[in-house]
Parts: structure tokens; sequence; C-alpha cells
């Protein structure tokens, strides 16, 4: 009766993710489900394996495809408020440039690395007309090292000889791979049961709750995050991530140039770049030991400016709209920190329409 009960109600919380031996994870095509965490929103991932609507391979449209992580899959917030779907209903507006079609290409937990291979693999059959990549500085360089980031089940880029060269040997062991069979057995049990589903979220609920329940400000601001990114790298691993990082983006932007599209960088902000206090910002970076909280940022924009490459940095925009209202942009009522909420999304889709339609409107 309780599966009956949850079908006809349309309830569950089934598990979106599957391992992939190319990517090391990617979503279940078509799978429809409830996220609760950070909100409840209802997510569906399209034919292709991506958190959209299904797309023809082809039209007339003038085409966006943006690769990105979870700040861009957005699973906190409907699809209708991404900001990259914002912008997609905002650009239709522009001049000489109706018919305009963003494609969402973003994983959870994906980096660089990843978001290339997503790029070789499955973005190119669409042709779009532009190429941005999304960049959240606050994982994506740790993301994107080995050394750092010692995720079992992610492939990486390392540089040999001056040139990046795939590293995927871990998603060919013996152990990825029962890994994988095991996984797709528990998981497919697991999205047959509604009641359980619904067990293990109320599970996870309590357990988020009686975790967080005494968090500092400070603690929200930098969950997930590791304060290194805001600091100038030594000789050490920092130092390896980012010449790995700056060296993917590269890469990307050559691929896209040579395809015949434009490629934009777009670097997203974090929880404590744009908290709406400068002061409880100021005490956050001093307590890392650093000058500010806008390193990641400004080494990027000099990258992109020594690539030639068109960049858009939403830090300073949203660090304005924060101030100027006192509105949180990250998190919500619970906690100050996490993903971008409605507010977010809504201001980081007006400033990134701004950009382009200022780029590719015409007289």
């Amino acid at each position: 009766m309780g599966e009956v009960g949850l079908r006809a109600w349309g309830i569950s919380y089934p598990e979106f993710y599957r391992l992939d031996s190319r990517l090391g994870w990617s979503p279940r095509p078509g799978i429809e489900g409830i996220h609760a965490m950070e909100g409840r929103t209802r997510i569906k991932i399209n034919a292709e394996g991506f958190r959209d609507v299904d797309h023809a391979e082809a039209n007339g449209a003038f085409r966006v495809a943006v690769l990105g992580d979870s700040f861009t899959e957005a699973r906190e917030v409907p699809l209708e408020d991404t900001y990259w779907k914002v912008m997609e209903a905002l650009l239709s507006r522009c001049k000489g440039l109706s018919g305009v079609e963003v494609l969402g290409f973003a994983v959870n937990g994906y980096g660089t690395a990843q978001q290339l291979l997503v790029l070789d693999d499955r973005v190119w059959k669409y042709a779009p007309d532009l190429v941005m990549l999304a960049f959240f500085t606050g994982n994506d360089v740790l993301n994107n090292s080995r050394v750092l980031d010692r995720h079992p089940d992610r492939p990486y880029f390392v540089i040999r000889d001056g040139a990046l060269v795939l590293d995927s040997s871990n998603l060919s062991t013996f152990r990825f791979k029962a890994k994988k069979a095991w996984g797709e057995v528990k998981h497919g049990l697991y999205n047959s049961l509604r009641t359980l589903q619904v067990a293990r979220q109320a599970y996870l609920r309590v357990k988020s709750a009686w975790k967080n329940r005494e968090t500092t400000l400070a603690q929200q601001l930098g969950a997930g995050l590791n304060g290194a990114v805001y600091l100038a790298p030594g000789d050490g691993p920092w130092a390896g991530a980012w010449a790995v990082t700056e060296e993917l983006i590269r890469a990307m932007n050559r691929r896209v140039r040579d395809k015949g599209a434009d490629f934009w960088l777009l670097t997203l902000t974090n929880p404590p770049q744009v908290y709406p206090d400068a002061g409880v910002r100021g005490r956050y970076a001093a307590a890392l030991g650093a000058d500010g909280l806008d390193y990641p940022d400004r080494r990027l924009a000099r990258l992109a400016a020594a690539e030639g490459i068109p960049a858009v940095s939403l830090l300073e925009p949203l660090r304005a709209i924060a101030e100027a209202g006192n509105e949180r942009l990250h998190g919500g009522e619970a906690s100050a920190g996490g993903h971008w909420n409605r507010a977010g999304h809504r201001a980081a889709g007006k400033a990134l329409a701004g950009a382009l339609c200022a780029a590719y409107a015409k007289p």
C-alpha cells in the first residue's frame, strides 16, 4: 500500500547517478524524482543523460552549450530558475538573437577534466555556436589534482613532457568494475522501492540537521571548500593543480575554436566571496591568512586575457547585489553556505545575459 501510495502521489527520491567507465560517474538517462537537500525540487534527466530538456541534434537556433558542476546542474532550484535558463529567456529578447537555445551539460561533482571529456564526447553533435565553461573556484582547481582531490572514481589529466595526458587508470581496475557492477544491482533495487527511498531520505535529513545544529557562520560559508584556493600557491601540490587547470582551459579553448565555435570562461562565486557583510568576508579571509577572497578570479582573468578568451566573472556584480540588498545569494534559512539559491541564480543569469547580449547583439 505504501508503494502504491507513493507512486500515486509522485513521491520518489531515486539515486540519480551511476558509475561510468569513461567519466567516473554520470546521471542515469530518463530518471526523474525529488531532490530534497538545500531545497525540494523535482529533477528529470534527459535522454542524453544531463539535467535539461531534450534537444534536437541540429537546428537554426543560436546555441550555447554550458559545461559545469553542481552549481550549474543546480538541483536546488527548478530547471527554469537555473541561471542558464534565466539567461536563455533573457537572451531571446536580445536584438538579433531570436531563437536562443541553451543546452546544459553539467554534472554534480565534475572537475574540468570530466568537463573536457563531456565536450569531446557529447557536445558536438548539437552544433553549438558558443561553448561556456562555468568554473566554480570553490573546488574545481582541487578537483583537477589527484594529489589534492584523491577521489577514487574520477579520471584526471596530468602534464607529461609539456602535454596533457589522460590518466583514467583507476577506472579500469577490478575495484572500480566490481563497485560499478554492485552499484547497478544495489541502485536498481533501491530505485524500485520508494518506501526505502523515503526512509533513507528521512535518515539523511535527520543526520544533516544533527550535524549542522551548532555550525558557526564561518563553517557554513566554508562547507565543502578548501581555503587554500584563496592563496597564491607555492611550489607544492596547489601549484600543480593550478598548472593542470590552466592547461585544461587552454585545451578546451583550442578544441572549441577548431570546431568553429566561440569559447567563453565564466567564473562563478562561492559563499564567502559574496556574503553581504564585508566585515564577515574580511574576517574570513584574515583567518585564512589571505589578503582577500578574489585570488582565483584574478588568476583566471589573467589566463583568459593572455589566451584571448572572453571571460565573465560574476564576483563583482553578485557581491554588489548582495551588499545593496543585504541578501544572501547562497544557501537559505538553515545555512549561509552551499549552492546558489533562486536569488543567486537570477542575479547570475541577468549578469551573464547582459554580457552575452552586448557581445552578440546585432545593430
